[in-house]
């Protein structure tokens, strides 16, 4: 193997260890985060938003370690197209992220939490979220294809269940008016899920991408 791709081989390697830290973060912050919704915890809640920091550098990281190789090695074929890849994953992940803090920000705003009844709906299908979030981490580290489909696939289930949500809170608000803010903010934290589902779709079509060079619209 001639020196240039073994220096590029390592480099990739190293690449593919931060994004696993990356998503090990990411995966905690959501996790993190229902918790926060379940508890109302407003410590929880803040220690959350304050780790955020860690994932936007472990992002620039990765992003720059991707655009180092790139410059300096100027990769062909599989190993570009594996650097592009990474960079839009990294990317991915680190919004996820976002959308934890998100949904915390929301519960720091929230006098009292939402019924048990949304507050367990919300938690499910947090779960959903965080079920796809680890199918297409499988997916990404083996290369699998049918796995990044599969956790695609789940996208329509968490769609559903935003809708479910979104009805259920309507009917509650209908009975209790003068608490519309609770509502609101339950809304933002469902619909924070949901945007996570399209971003774990989005890094399932990244990791077709990486393994057979073509383009798949995934939902």
């Amino acid at each position: 193997m001639p020196p240039q791709t073994q220096m590029i081989d390592r480099r990739e390697s190293s690449v593919r260890k931060l994004i696993a830290e990356l998503f090990d973060a990411t995966d905690k912050a959501v996790k993190d985060a229902l918790q926060c919704v379940k508890d109302h915890d407003m410590q929880l809640a803040q220690t959350i938003i304050d780790d955020d920091a860690v994932i936007n550098a472990l992002h620039h990281s990765i992003e720059g370690e991707c655009v180092a190789v790139i410059a300096r090695m100027q990769p062909m074929a599989g190993d570009l197209r594996e650097l592009l890849s990474d960079i839009q994953i990294a990317a991915e992940l680190e919004r996820i992220a976002d959308y934890a803090c998100s949904m915390v920000n929301n519960v720091q705003q929230m006098k009292q939490p939402a019924t048990a009844e949304i507050t367990d709906a919300v938690l499910e299908l947090g779960g959903s979220c965080r079920t796809m979030l680890g199918i297409v981490r499988q997916a990404y580290e083996t290369r699998d294809i049918q796995l990044a489909r599969d956790a695609a696939a789940m996208d329509n289930a968490v769609d559903e269940g935003e809708q479910d949500i979104i009805k259920q809170v309507f009917a509650w608000q209908k009975e209790h008016p003068d608490d519309f803010m609770i509502s609101t903010h339950a809304l933002w934290i469902t619909h924070s899920m949901e945007r996570i589902g399209d971003r774990v779709t989005n890094i399932a079509e990244r990791v077709i991408y990486i393994a057979t060079s073509k383009t798949e619209k995934l939902n």
